[in-house]
């Protein structure tokens, strides 16, 4: 889509610092309050004077350069990712411009547009803000002192019911691959066990959650293979070396012996 004209509005005091924030509607770029510049990272000043240049490809790579970065504070990576999913709205990718709001909300719910931004802006952060309420949103539960090892609690919010599976990816491995058990669900508590490796008493895994609607899309996910959770089973024990087993088939032989014994003719006399 291509921009026809700039329009700069001017929202504060002429003395303050001021931020472009790029608007998809008519290509108006709206100034408003913001630090100075020499308070944000680099590839953020960078993003946003090639994003007020009308650069919107170059933009995107100094976005992303930005959100790699560890540690910055969650406003502005919020007004950030807000800002990056309107360039994706401009270059006609939905998906990604989708992903980025929400992405925005989950660190911000609060965030808001300045008064003056454009409706398709407002449009835009409306049906985000809609979407962030209602999606489906998975949550790994802490485990129980007598959970079984490699087991993984979840609950699951699905406002629209539109869940149909919950499953469990999981790795010996950071990297995978990863594999897929379905998880139990009773109400919002799903439960399901990564399975162990053989011949071996501790294990280290690496798992994700991810929930899927009735097409086998994706709708939720706790982590991700990306940064998938770990999960650590020390000493756990095989099935012969367990007490439990030892005493069960203790008493099973007494019986049968008893059985046995009481079953068996009398000696001859």
């Amino acid at each position: 889509m291509m921009l026809s004209t700039l329009l700069v509005c001017l929202a504060a005091a002429a003395d303050s610092p001021r931020q472009l924030a790029l608007t998809p509607e008519g290509g108006a770029l709206i100034l408003r309050a913001a630090p100075a510049q020499g308070e944000l990272p680099q590839p953020l000043v960078d993003a946003r004077k090639l994003a007020e240049s009308l650069r919107y490809e170059e933009a995107v790579v100094e976005y992303q350069r930005y959100l790699a970065i560890g540690e910055r504070p969650a406003r502005e990576r919020a007004e950030a990712l807000l800002e990056l999913g309107f360039i994706h709205l401009v270059l006609g990718d939905e998906a990604n411009a989708d992903i980025r709001a929400a992405s925005a909300l989950e660190l911000d719910p609060g965030l808001e547009l300045p008064a003056s931004s454009a409706a398709r802006q407002v449009d835009f952060l409306n049906k985000a803000r809609k979407d962030f309420i209602t999606r489906a949103r998975l949550r790994v539960e802490p485990r129980l002192d007598d959970d079984a090892p490699g087991l993984v609690r979840v609950k699951v919010a699905d406002p629209q019911q539109k869940v149909k599976r919950v499953l469990l990816r999981h790795a010996l491995a950071a990297t995978g691959p990863f594999h897929s058990t379905q998880m139990e669900c009773r109400a919002e508590a799903c439960t399901g066990a990564i399975p162990p490796p053989q011949d071996t008493n501790s294990f280290t895994a690496w798992y994700y959650v991810e929930a899927l609607d009735e097409g086998q899309l994706t709708l939720a996910r706790a982590s991700g293979p990306d940064e998938p959770l770990q999960l650590a089973v020390v000493g756990r024990k095989s099935w012969y070396q367990s007490p439990v087993v030892w005493g069960i088939g203790g008493a099973a032989l007494v019986a049968i012996a008893t059985v046995a014994y009481l079953l068996s003719p009398a000696p001859p006399r």
